[in-house]
Protein backbone atom coordinates (compact mmCIF):
# COMPACT_ATOMS: atom_id res chain seq x y z
CA UNK A 1 0.00 0.00 0.00
CA UNK A 2 1.19 3.53 -0.76
CA UNK A 3 1.17 5.10 2.69
CA UNK A 4 2.25 8.55 1.63
CA UNK A 5 1.28 10.70 4.59
CA UNK A 6 0.07 14.21 3.71
CA UNK A 7 1.50 16.52 6.35
CA UNK A 8 0.20 19.98 7.16
CA UNK A 9 1.90 22.90 5.40
CA UNK A 10 1.34 26.63 5.21
CA UNK A 11 1.42 26.79 1.42
CA UNK A 12 -1.69 27.77 -0.51
CA UNK A 13 -3.50 25.30 -2.72
CA UNK A 14 -2.30 25.61 -6.31
CA UNK A 15 -3.95 24.57 -9.56
CA UNK A 16 -1.61 21.58 -9.68
CA UNK A 17 -3.07 20.38 -6.38
CA UNK A 18 -6.55 20.37 -7.91
CA UNK A 19 -6.11 18.15 -10.93
CA UNK A 20 -8.15 15.25 -9.56
CA UNK A 21 -11.79 14.41 -9.85
CA UNK A 22 -12.62 16.53 -6.82
CA UNK A 23 -10.67 19.61 -7.89
CA UNK A 24 -13.72 21.87 -7.23
CA UNK A 25 -14.14 20.07 -3.91
CA UNK A 26 -11.23 21.96 -2.37
CA UNK A 27 -13.12 25.20 -3.01
CA UNK A 28 -16.36 23.65 -1.79
CA UNK A 29 -15.00 22.39 1.52
CA UNK A 30 -13.47 25.77 2.32
CA UNK A 31 -16.59 27.74 1.37
CA UNK A 32 -18.72 29.16 4.20
CA UNK A 33 -21.76 28.58 1.98
CA UNK A 34 -21.38 24.81 2.26
CA UNK A 35 -22.88 24.67 5.74
CA UNK A 36 -26.26 26.17 4.93
CA UNK A 37 -29.23 25.89 7.27
CA UNK A 38 -30.30 22.57 5.74
CA UNK A 39 -26.90 21.02 6.31
CA UNK A 40 -26.75 22.19 9.90
CA UNK A 41 -30.35 21.46 10.93
CA UNK A 42 -31.46 18.66 8.59
CA UNK A 43 -28.42 16.68 7.49
CA UNK A 44 -25.84 16.87 10.26
CA UNK A 45 -28.25 15.60 12.96
CA UNK A 46 -28.79 12.46 10.83
CA UNK A 47 -25.04 12.06 10.36
CA UNK A 48 -24.47 12.37 14.11
CA UNK A 49 -27.22 9.81 14.71
CA UNK A 50 -25.42 7.41 12.36
CA UNK A 51 -22.10 7.93 14.12
CA UNK A 52 -23.64 7.62 17.57
CA UNK A 53 -25.24 4.32 16.57
CA UNK A 54 -21.98 3.04 15.06
CA UNK A 55 -20.03 3.92 18.21
CA UNK A 56 -22.66 2.24 20.39
CA UNK A 57 -21.84 -1.06 18.67
CA UNK A 58 -18.23 -1.01 19.89
CA UNK A 59 -16.92 -1.84 23.36
CA UNK A 60 -15.53 1.18 25.18
CA UNK A 61 -11.76 1.33 25.40
CA UNK A 62 -9.00 3.82 26.02
CA UNK A 63 -8.56 4.48 22.31
CA UNK A 64 -10.71 4.24 19.21
CA UNK A 65 -8.97 3.39 15.94
CA UNK A 66 -10.71 4.77 12.85
CA UNK A 67 -9.95 4.11 9.19
CA UNK A 68 -11.77 6.77 7.14
CA UNK A 69 -12.19 5.30 3.66
CA UNK A 70 -12.42 7.96 0.96
CA UNK A 71 -11.75 10.58 3.62
CA UNK A 72 -11.61 13.58 1.25
CA UNK A 73 -10.99 16.75 3.27
CA UNK A 74 -11.27 14.91 6.60
CA UNK A 75 -14.96 15.51 7.19
CA UNK A 76 -15.20 12.26 9.16
CA UNK A 77 -12.59 13.42 11.65
CA UNK A 78 -14.36 16.78 11.95
CA UNK A 79 -17.62 14.99 12.79
CA UNK A 80 -16.00 12.74 15.39
CA UNK A 81 -14.36 15.78 17.02
CA UNK A 82 -17.75 17.53 17.05
CA UNK A 83 -19.26 14.55 18.89
CA UNK A 84 -16.58 14.87 21.54
CA UNK A 85 -16.99 18.66 21.78
CA UNK A 86 -20.76 18.39 22.28
CA UNK A 87 -20.41 15.33 24.53
CA UNK A 88 -23.09 13.59 22.49
CA UNK A 89 -21.28 10.30 23.07
CA UNK A 90 -20.28 9.87 26.73
CA UNK A 91 -16.63 8.96 27.28
CA UNK A 92 -15.68 9.00 23.61
CA UNK A 93 -12.11 7.64 23.72
CA UNK A 94 -9.01 9.19 22.20
CA UNK A 95 -8.76 8.70 18.45
CA UNK A 96 -6.22 6.96 16.30
CA UNK A 97 -7.35 8.24 12.91
CA UNK A 98 -6.16 7.29 9.43
CA UNK A 99 -7.73 8.78 6.30
CA UNK A 100 -7.35 7.26 2.83
CA UNK A 101 -8.15 9.03 -0.45
CA UNK A 102 -6.93 9.35 -4.04
CA UNK A 103 -7.30 13.12 -4.35
CA UNK A 104 -4.14 14.88 -3.25
CA UNK A 105 -5.71 18.33 -3.16
CA UNK A 106 -8.34 17.20 -0.64
CA UNK A 107 -5.73 15.29 1.37
CA UNK A 108 -3.56 18.40 1.68
CA UNK A 109 -6.58 20.39 2.78
CA UNK A 110 -7.38 17.69 5.37
CA UNK A 111 -3.83 17.76 6.72
CA UNK A 112 -3.90 21.55 7.05
CA UNK A 113 -7.32 21.55 8.67
CA UNK A 114 -6.45 18.87 11.23
CA UNK A 115 -2.78 19.71 11.82
CA UNK A 116 -3.38 19.94 15.58
CA UNK A 117 -4.39 16.29 15.92
CA UNK A 118 -1.60 14.24 17.52
CA UNK A 119 -2.61 10.92 15.99
CA UNK A 120 -4.24 11.75 12.65
CA UNK A 121 -2.66 10.86 9.32
CA UNK A 122 -3.91 11.16 5.76
CA UNK A 123 -2.71 8.58 3.24
CA UNK A 124 -2.82 8.67 -0.53
CA UNK A 125 -4.33 5.43 -1.84
CA UNK A 126 -7.15 3.62 -3.61
CA UNK A 127 -10.01 2.28 -1.49
CA UNK A 128 -10.21 -0.78 -3.75
CA UNK A 129 -6.65 -1.94 -3.09
CA UNK A 130 -4.96 0.11 -0.38
CA UNK A 131 -6.96 -0.45 2.80
CA UNK A 132 -4.28 -1.47 5.34
CA UNK A 133 -4.00 -4.98 6.71
CA UNK A 134 -4.09 -4.06 10.40
CA UNK A 135 -7.60 -4.02 11.88
CA UNK A 136 -9.45 -0.88 12.97
CA UNK A 137 -12.37 -0.50 15.37
CA UNK A 138 -14.31 1.53 12.82
CA UNK A 139 -14.10 1.69 9.04
CA UNK A 140 -15.80 5.01 8.43
CA UNK A 141 -17.05 6.55 5.20
CA UNK A 142 -18.98 9.73 4.48
CA UNK A 143 -19.49 11.69 1.28
CA UNK A 144 -20.55 8.54 -0.65
CA UNK A 145 -17.04 7.31 -1.64
CA UNK A 146 -18.24 3.75 -2.23
CA UNK A 147 -20.59 4.93 -4.98
CA UNK A 148 -17.53 5.49 -7.16
CA UNK A 149 -17.20 1.70 -7.32
CA UNK A 150 -19.22 -0.61 -9.52
CA UNK A 151 -21.33 -3.24 -7.78
CA UNK A 152 -18.66 -5.88 -8.43
CA UNK A 153 -15.91 -3.57 -7.15
CA UNK A 154 -17.83 -2.85 -3.96
CA UNK A 155 -18.37 -6.57 -3.40
CA UNK A 156 -14.64 -7.27 -3.87
CA UNK A 157 -13.65 -4.34 -1.64
CA UNK A 158 -15.98 -5.34 1.18
CA UNK A 159 -14.93 -8.99 0.92
CA UNK A 160 -11.27 -8.03 1.35
CA UNK A 161 -12.10 -5.70 4.22
CA UNK A 162 -14.23 -8.34 5.98
CA UNK A 163 -11.45 -10.91 5.52
CA UNK A 164 -9.07 -8.58 7.38
CA UNK A 165 -11.47 -8.43 10.30
CA UNK A 166 -11.89 -12.22 10.25
CA UNK A 167 -8.14 -12.93 10.05
CA UNK A 168 -7.48 -10.77 13.09
CA UNK A 169 -10.49 -12.23 14.95
CA UNK A 170 -11.57 -8.67 15.55
CA UNK A 171 -14.82 -6.84 16.20
CA UNK A 172 -15.34 -3.85 13.93
CA UNK A 173 -18.02 -1.52 12.64
CA UNK A 174 -18.12 -0.66 8.94
CA UNK A 175 -20.00 2.45 7.81
CA UNK A 176 -20.90 2.22 4.11
CA UNK A 177 -22.07 5.53 2.64
CA UNK A 178 -23.50 5.48 -0.92
CA UNK A 179 -25.92 7.42 -3.10
CA UNK A 180 -29.55 6.40 -2.67
CA UNK A 181 -31.04 4.94 -5.85
CA UNK A 182 -34.58 6.23 -5.35
CA UNK A 183 -33.99 9.85 -4.38
CA UNK A 184 -36.49 12.29 -5.86
CA UNK A 185 -33.48 14.20 -7.22
CA UNK A 186 -33.02 11.70 -10.07
CA UNK A 187 -36.40 10.12 -10.78
CA UNK A 188 -35.65 9.92 -14.56
CA UNK A 189 -32.69 7.64 -13.73
CA UNK A 190 -34.46 5.29 -11.32
CA UNK A 191 -34.33 2.52 -13.92
CA UNK A 192 -30.51 2.42 -13.82
CA UNK A 193 -28.20 1.52 -10.96
CA UNK A 194 -25.07 3.18 -12.46
CA UNK A 195 -24.96 6.33 -14.54
CA UNK A 196 -22.92 9.53 -15.14
CA UNK A 197 -23.25 11.85 -12.16
CA UNK A 198 -21.88 15.34 -11.58
CA UNK A 199 -21.39 17.14 -8.28
CA UNK A 200 -22.53 20.42 -9.76
CA UNK A 201 -23.59 21.68 -6.34
CA UNK A 202 -19.96 22.40 -5.38
CA UNK A 203 -19.37 26.00 -4.34
CA UNK A 204 -16.58 26.58 -6.85
CA UNK A 205 -15.89 28.43 -10.06
CA UNK A 206 -14.32 25.24 -11.39
CA UNK A 207 -16.69 22.87 -13.15
CA UNK A 208 -17.10 19.34 -11.83
CA UNK A 209 -16.78 16.51 -14.34
CA UNK A 210 -19.23 13.71 -15.05
CA UNK A 211 -18.23 10.44 -13.41
CA UNK A 212 -19.91 7.04 -13.35
CA UNK A 213 -21.49 6.43 -9.95
CA UNK A 214 -23.47 3.51 -8.53
CA UNK A 215 -26.79 4.10 -6.77
CA UNK A 216 -28.06 1.68 -4.13
CA UNK A 217 -31.29 0.67 -2.48
CA UNK A 218 -31.62 -1.29 0.76
CA UNK A 219 -32.13 -4.69 -0.85
CA UNK A 220 -29.16 -4.45 -3.22
CA UNK A 221 -26.79 -3.11 -0.55
CA UNK A 222 -27.88 -5.72 1.99
CA UNK A 223 -27.33 -8.50 -0.57
CA UNK A 224 -23.85 -7.15 -1.31
CA UNK A 225 -22.95 -7.07 2.39
CA UNK A 226 -24.27 -10.58 3.01
CA UNK A 227 -22.42 -12.00 0.03
CA UNK A 228 -19.18 -10.34 1.11
CA UNK A 229 -19.49 -11.56 4.69
CA UNK A 230 -20.22 -15.13 3.56
CA UNK A 231 -17.20 -15.12 1.23
CA UNK A 232 -15.00 -13.70 3.97
CA UNK A 233 -16.25 -15.99 6.72
CA UNK A 234 -17.01 -12.98 8.89
CA UNK A 235 -20.32 -12.77 10.71
CA UNK A 236 -22.56 -9.71 10.45
CA UNK A 237 -24.07 -9.45 13.90
CA UNK A 238 -26.03 -6.26 13.25
CA UNK A 239 -27.02 -4.03 10.33
CA UNK A 240 -28.84 -0.71 10.38
CA UNK A 241 -29.73 1.43 7.35
CA UNK A 242 -30.25 5.19 7.28
CA UNK A 243 -31.59 7.55 4.60
CA UNK A 244 -30.32 11.12 4.59
CA UNK A 245 -31.86 14.10 2.74
CA UNK A 246 -35.13 12.71 1.41
CA UNK A 247 -36.57 16.09 0.44
CA UNK A 248 -33.61 18.45 0.68
CA UNK A 249 -30.75 16.85 -1.27
CA UNK A 250 -28.42 19.32 -2.95
CA UNK A 251 -29.63 18.42 -6.45
CA UNK A 252 -33.15 19.57 -5.61
CA UNK A 253 -31.49 23.00 -5.83
CA UNK A 254 -29.52 22.37 -9.05
CA UNK A 255 -32.38 20.59 -10.86
CA UNK A 256 -29.72 18.88 -12.94
CA UNK A 257 -31.16 15.36 -12.92
CA UNK A 258 -34.85 16.07 -12.30
CA UNK A 259 -35.68 19.54 -13.63
CA UNK A 260 -39.40 19.07 -12.85
CA UNK A 261 -38.69 18.93 -9.12
CA UNK A 262 -39.27 21.98 -6.92
CA UNK A 263 -36.02 23.43 -5.53
CA UNK A 264 -36.84 22.12 -2.06
CA UNK A 265 -33.43 22.79 -0.54
CA UNK A 266 -33.53 26.46 -1.58
CA UNK A 267 -37.09 26.80 -0.34
CA UNK A 268 -36.40 25.16 3.02
CA UNK A 269 -33.30 27.30 3.50
CA UNK A 270 -35.53 30.33 2.99
CA UNK A 271 -37.97 29.04 5.59
CA UNK A 272 -35.19 28.39 8.09
CA UNK A 273 -33.93 31.93 7.51
CA UNK A 274 -37.35 33.50 8.06
CA UNK A 275 -38.13 34.34 4.45
CA UNK A 276 -41.57 33.92 2.81
CA UNK A 277 -42.19 30.79 0.71
CA UNK A 278 -45.37 29.79 -1.16
CA UNK A 279 -46.70 26.62 0.46
CA UNK A 280 -47.71 25.07 -2.87
CA UNK A 281 -44.07 25.07 -3.98
CA UNK A 282 -43.24 22.72 -1.10
CA UNK A 283 -45.83 20.05 -1.81
CA UNK A 284 -44.74 16.46 -2.30
CA UNK A 285 -44.55 15.39 -5.96
CA UNK A 286 -46.07 12.25 -7.45
CA UNK A 287 -43.90 9.15 -7.63
CA UNK A 288 -43.81 7.08 -10.86
CA UNK A 289 -46.09 4.03 -10.90
CA UNK A 290 -43.23 1.81 -12.11
CA UNK A 291 -41.27 2.41 -8.90
CA UNK A 292 -40.84 -0.67 -6.66
CA UNK A 293 -43.75 -1.27 -4.31
CA UNK A 294 -41.73 -0.52 -1.20
CA UNK A 295 -40.64 2.84 -2.62
CA UNK A 296 -44.16 3.84 -3.69
CA UNK A 297 -45.53 2.87 -0.27
CA UNK A 298 -42.82 4.84 1.49
CA UNK A 299 -43.37 8.00 -0.54
CA UNK A 300 -47.15 7.68 -0.16
CA UNK A 301 -46.92 7.69 3.63
CA UNK A 302 -44.16 10.28 3.68
CA UNK A 303 -46.03 12.59 1.30
CA UNK A 304 -49.23 12.33 3.33
CA UNK A 305 -47.43 13.49 6.49
CA UNK A 306 -45.38 16.14 4.66
CA UNK A 307 -48.42 17.72 3.00
CA UNK A 308 -50.43 17.50 6.23
CA UNK A 309 -47.80 19.63 7.95
CA UNK A 310 -48.02 22.16 5.13
CA UNK A 311 -51.83 22.33 5.42
CA UNK A 312 -51.83 22.62 9.20
CA UNK A 313 -49.09 25.20 9.45
CA UNK A 314 -50.43 27.34 6.60
CA UNK A 315 -53.67 27.75 8.55
CA UNK A 316 -52.07 28.24 11.96
CA UNK A 317 -49.41 30.72 10.86
CA UNK A 318 -51.53 32.79 8.49
CA UNK A 319 -51.24 35.94 10.62
CA UNK A 320 -47.61 35.48 11.63
CA UNK A 321 -44.63 37.26 10.18
CA UNK A 322 -42.38 35.15 7.88
CA UNK A 323 -39.55 35.49 10.41
CA UNK A 324 -41.69 33.47 12.83
CA UNK A 325 -43.82 31.35 10.49
CA UNK A 326 -40.93 30.17 8.30
CA UNK A 327 -38.85 28.46 11.01
CA UNK A 328 -42.04 26.99 12.52
CA UNK A 329 -42.99 25.36 9.23
CA UNK A 330 -39.40 24.23 8.62
CA UNK A 331 -39.31 22.58 12.04
CA UNK A 332 -42.50 20.66 11.30
CA UNK A 333 -41.25 19.46 7.92
CA UNK A 334 -37.89 18.56 9.43
CA UNK A 335 -39.63 16.36 11.97
CA UNK A 336 -41.31 14.44 9.15
CA UNK A 337 -37.98 13.86 7.43
CA UNK A 338 -36.19 12.80 10.58
CA UNK A 339 -38.89 10.44 11.85
CA UNK A 340 -40.08 8.83 8.62
CA UNK A 341 -36.86 8.16 6.67
CA UNK A 342 -36.70 4.37 6.56
CA UNK A 343 -33.33 3.42 5.09
CA UNK A 344 -34.71 2.19 1.76
CA UNK A 345 -32.43 4.24 -0.47
CA UNK A 346 -35.00 7.02 -0.88
CA UNK A 347 -32.68 9.82 0.21
CA UNK A 348 -29.74 11.56 -1.41
CA UNK A 349 -27.52 9.12 0.44
CA UNK A 350 -28.00 5.69 1.99
CA UNK A 351 -25.78 4.62 4.88
CA UNK A 352 -25.37 1.10 6.23
CA UNK A 353 -23.80 0.54 9.62
CA UNK A 354 -22.48 -3.02 9.69
CA UNK A 355 -21.31 -4.63 12.93
CA UNK A 356 -18.80 -7.39 12.20
CA UNK A 357 -17.67 -10.12 14.54
CA UNK A 358 -14.62 -11.98 13.27
CA UNK A 359 -14.19 -13.83 16.56
CA UNK A 360 -15.35 -17.24 15.33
Amino acid sequence: MRRRNMRATTETTTAADQEGLYAPGVDHYTSPQRRDAVKQLWEEPVTFKILEYALSQLPRGKRLSVMDIGCGAGEGLHLLKALRATRSVPDLPRLTYRGLDLDEGLLKLAARTHHDEDDAQFWHGDIRTDIPEEPFDMYLSCGVPYSHLSADELLDTLTRLFKRVSRHKAQSVVVIDVLGRYSLEWVPNWGRARWPYRMSFFHSEQQADDVLMTFWDAQALTTCVRTASASAGCRVSQQQLFDRSVMVGRHTATGQFNPKLSPYRLLVNRLENGMPVATDELRMPEVPDEAPDSIRMFYSGFGHRWNAVLDYMSQRSRDLEPAVAGPMLARGLRAVEHTMASGLGAGHSLTAVITLDGRQ
